[in-house]
């Protein structure tokens, strides 16, 4: 076997776990990225907030994942949301828990938080190769031969893949590593956005009238279920946790009060004393945000309104028709990639048994809202732990 080294391809929150836990083994550690810094993504995503992590239940937690393949109530047992937080802490990094149940670093930023893990992996001894864009990689007897685009050759006792997903890339620009997989003949499953906004065919008079402002505090429903936040009005559709969770093509529909019962609206329309128009007299009632004044106004059938109670009906139940999801390119996250029937429960490949893959190149998807860098380091976590075993395993013969 070669030495007890490993390989880490890719910077992300999955593969600097995987490094965190195999330098604390102390196994030899070296973490290649293409790019020229590390964790490109986790900053983008982290320059105004950064979410780690997500407070519910554990049953519930496990309930935001769709992948079938992954132990996800496992994977949340080894590496926990209280164990990220734990981490987090353990590299002078305050956490704090929002209103929504979403845990943030103190000062809302992942640089810090990048700067003081890449600082305890250094001190581990991890060594980092940036500009390393991975070329090939191919399992012999006892070890892992990776070549790289620059020409460079590196053997390992075992790979580690954090290559990331296809979201925020141009469509013209897939991921590098799939034309790898390609060649292997490791089946892939194609890249599909999540966590993105929808296209609405808008009205051009409504549009100019609210453009980017939100409808705050609303519930929205499909057929994949229902989710309160705000949704945001954007000149080509609809952006949000809510759509970006519950979102889908069709027939959809938002509860613009979801706080008030439709008898409580009704009875407080039916106070007002004069003589109004069905809108007028509901926003006299209730409190109506601009934005939810020009929704019904510009597309309810106010014409056709005879009673309070149909208005109310469209208030709390107003149909939205979702067109396309945006492109990759603007998609928080991704789904496809290396189907789960390929890997082992330990994250392993399934026909080269040295060579690990977790994280967004994996056929798995999660909202937003900490869920999916949970998910990242829980993969990484258990992965590395796997090959810190396996060595073990070696010695012990």
């Amino acid at each position: 076997m070669q030495s007890k080294r490993v390989a880490v391809v890719g910077s992300g929150p999955a593969g600097l776990m995987a490094a965190w836990v195999l330098s604390r083994a102390g196994i030899e550690t070296h973490l290649f990225e293409k790019n020229r810094g590390p964790a490109r993504k986790l900053l983008i995503a982290g320059s105004s907030g950064l979410n780690l992590t997500n407070a519910l239940p554990p049953n519930e937690f496990v309930e935001q994942y769709h992948g079938e393949g992954i132990d996800w109530k496992k994977l949340f047992e080894t590496f926990s949301p209280p164990m990220l937080l734990d981490f987090a802490h353990s590299l002078g990094q305050s956490t704090y828990r929002g209103t929504s149940g979403r845990y943030f670093v103190r000062d809302m930023k992942a640089s810090n938080l990048l700067r003081a893990w890449l600082q305890a992996l250094k001190e581990g001894g991890v060594a980092f190769h940036y500009g390393m864009e991975l070329a090939n990689f191919n399992e012999e007897k006892d070890s892992v031969r990776l070549s790289f685009k620059d020409g460079t050759v590196f053997e390992t006792g075992f790979l580690l893949l954090a290559l990331g997903g296809a979201s925020s890339l141009k469509e013209e620009d897939p991921p590098h590593w799939q034309k790898i997989f390609h060649l292997k003949k490791i089946p892939l499953s194609p890249f599909a956005p999540e966590n993105c906004g929808f296209n609405v065919s808008w009205k051009k008079e409504f549009v100019a009238e609210v453009v980017r402002a939100p409808l705050k505090n609303v519930l929205f429903s499909s057929h994949k279920g229902a989710q309160k936040g705000d949704i945001l009005i954007t000149d080509y559709g609809v952006e949000g946790t809510p759509i970006y969770s519950k979102g889908a093509t069709g027939e959809c529909f938002i509860d613009l009060k979801p706080d008030l019962t439709h008898g409580a609206i009704l009875e407080r329309m039916e106070r007002v004393k004069e003589n109004l128009s069905p809108l007028r007299r509901l926003a006299k009632a209730i409190p109506i945000t601009p934005p939810m004044r020009a929704l019904l106004f510009h597309y309810a059938p106010l014409d056709g309104f005879l009673t309070n109670k149909q208005i109310v009906d469209y208030l709390k139940n107003f149909p939205l028709i979702l067109g396309t999801p945006r492109s990759l390119v603007e998609a928080i996250s991704s789904s496809g990639g290396v189907p789960l029937t390929e890997i082992t429960e330990s994250f392993a490949l399934k026909r080269a048994e040295r060579i690990y893959a977790v994280g967004e190149m994996l056929d798995w998807s999660a909202p937003t809202g900490g869920f999916l860098i949970q998910a990242c380091v829980s993969q990484g976590y258990l992965a590395a732990q796997s090959i810190v075993n396996c060595f073990s395993k070696k010695l012990d013969v």
